[in-house]
């Protein structure tokens, strides 16, 4: 199938069909409206609302199913209804009724149609959320009095807050299922390629002389992972199931990838590829044999060999190691990049499944909110981990109700970086400002906060190199890590202003701890101390 051409632009279609009441069983004519590029499909009493832009209901598409529904008449309304179709979404279903058999076929498709090109909206979101903590709430009146503590995870963007989850999973979960390491070992291929990729851009940009074998293994990785990039974008747009969950990840990873300048072509061909004789033919884009497109489809058949040998070429360059990974800091490189390439010869192998700290180590945005529910001794720990980057932080006000504390994680390695979303404000900075209108705005729930300070392994590391005062520049000590991170603590906990009773410290109700998120036998230490801290500021309330 060809995935290249996007499905024709629809136009707009209105009728008015006959729905099925979801209280009452009986049927009503209503007037539906299908617009190209909407994620809903609207309906309304009739034209007069539909101008007031008043529509009586709206059927979410993103994820939902439609297909032909046969309708037997049942109860006192026995009426069969012919050429019926229903759309199935997790919550709820509509089963609406055409006038005929070419109007039935019609919609059905029009609603495919627009079900594949339908985005997760904000009010689907929070449509899900508000459902999870229905569903929650239920389960919570079945359990006898089993405490519920809620913490808020909060931070900027890349600080580590999912990695705290993933621990927590890891350590009161069990690890991972199947599902969720499959989900893994595919991202995990994700970071790893765009890494190298973006390392190759760093090269071409800045000029980066490099070795013949070298430059021969980055045009051949150029060339193929042209065409695997397209190719993953019409996978993850056309999956359903479980590759659904990486969807929005892959979109987000793939719109920092495709402005990349790699081996300063626009297609491939075998011309392209010819630097190893023998691969040529298996990276031209017309070839359309089968198994010669296996080579693009990591995520069933893993890391092609001759790939993964590109890469080793590449990595294995001194030049790459030193000066391109450092240069690669200013382009938002992903920090688990160096983790991977150096664990190539194992990631490589077809039989290769993630051990957890690969787990770990991955990198996705968070989008939107994800709870997560740990029975950790004689309460339960509800976290919920809200998306950081600026253009998510409005919506953190939607989930302050009944939190039992703040989990607030800053990336203290990051002091000088500058923010993906501008590539201007330093990122300590941004996460500075950002505690302090957690501890002061009055918008934010008043709980006790808990300051992770953290990724203390990658900040011991890069002050080897630089300095603190790049972001500091009133720090007058030395480069040592006892003395540059109690400056950054105190840098924290000077942002809360005050205490609710008068006399108290303004650092009152800020419990901090140096983490590394990745160290999971570090991180169950800290974690043991967060949990009795809790629980004896609010186990009261339960007895």
């Amino acid at each position: 199938m060809d995935y290249s051409n996007p499905p024709p632009q629809r136009d707009i279609i209105r009728a008015y069909l006959s729905k099925k009441g979801h209280v009452v069983k009986n049927w009503k004519l209503r007037l539906f409206v299908l617009k190209p590029g909407s994620s809903y499909m609207e309906y309304f009493v009739d034209e007069t609302k539909e101008d007031l832009r008043q529509p009586q209901g709206r059927v979410p598409l993103f994820g939902a199913r439609v297909m032909e529904y046969i309708h037997t008449g049942s109860g006192s309304n026995s009426n069969t209804r012919e050429f019926c179709l229903i759309v199935e979404t997790d919550h709820k279903n509509w089963i609406i009724s055409a006038s005929s058999k070419a109007q039935q076929v019609e919609w059905i498709e029009a609603i495919k149609c627009a079900i594949e090109q339908a985005v997760e909206t904000d009010d689907i979101k929070m449509q899900k959320h508000r459902a999870i903590e229905k569903q929650l709430s239920e389960d919570n009146k079945k359990r006898t009095k089993t405490p519920v503590l809620k913490l808020l995870l909060l931070g900027a963007g890349e600080s580590g807050k999912s990695t705290v989850v993933k621990q927590m999973k890891i350590l009161h979960h069990k690890g991972f299922s199947k599902e969720e390491e499959d989900f893994y070992r595919n991202l995990i291929y994700v970071n790893l390629l765009d890494g190298v990729a973006l390392l190759i851009h760093v090269i071409k940009e800045n000029n980066i002389e490099v070795s013949q074998e070298t430059e021969s293994a980055i045009k051949n990785f150029s060339s193929w992972y042209r065409v695997y990039v397209e190719k993953r974008k019409n996978v993850v747009k056309n999956s359903n199931g479980s590759t659904s969950i990486i969807q929005s990840n892959l979109q987000n990873i793939d719109k920092k990838m495709t402005h990349l300048s790699l081996d300063g072509s626009t297609s491939i061909n075998s011309a392209s590829s010819a630097g190893n004789g023998s691969t040529s033919n298996s990276h031209n884009r017309s070839n359309s044999d089968g198994a010669s497109n296996n080579i693009f489809n990591v995520q069933d058949f893993g890391l092609p060999p001759i790939i993964t040998n590109y890469i080793s070429v590449i990595w294995s360059d001194p030049v790459v190691q030193s000066d391109v990974m450092l240069q690669a800091q200013k382009y938002h490189i992903n920090e688990s990049t160096k983790y991977y390439l150096n664990e190539l010869k194992r990631i490589g192998k077809p039989s290769y499944q993630p051990v957890n700290l690969d787990i770990l180590k991955s990198r996705a945005t968070t989008n939107g909110v994800v709870e997560t529910d740990f029975n950790v001794g004689e309460v339960i720990f509800r976290i919920v981990d809200v998306a950081g980057q600026r253009g998510e932080r409005k919506k953190w006000i939607n989930f302050f109700d009944d939190v039992t504390a703040i989990v607030f994680v800053a990336a203290i390695n990051e002091y000088d970086q500058k923010l993906v979303e501008d590539n201007c404000t330093n990122r300590l900075h941004e996460s500075l400002n950002l505690f302090d209108q957690i501890c002061n705005d009055s918008t934010f729930p008043k709980s006790s906060i808990i300051l992770f300070l953290n990724k203390i392994d990658l900040f011991r590391e890069k002050l080897k190199r630089t300095s603190i005062k790049i972001c500091f520049p009133d720090y007058n000590d030395d480069q040592s890590y006892e003395k540059s991170s109690s400056f950054i603590k105190n840098s924290f906990l000077s942002k809360k202003r005050g205490g609710s009773n008068p006399g108290m410290s303004s650092t009152g109700f800020i419990y901090f701890h140096f983490t590394c998120a990745t160290d999971t036998k570090s991180f169950e230490t800290v974690f043991n101390s967060v949990r009795d801290i809790i629980i004896s500021k609010t186990l009261e309330f339960y007895c």
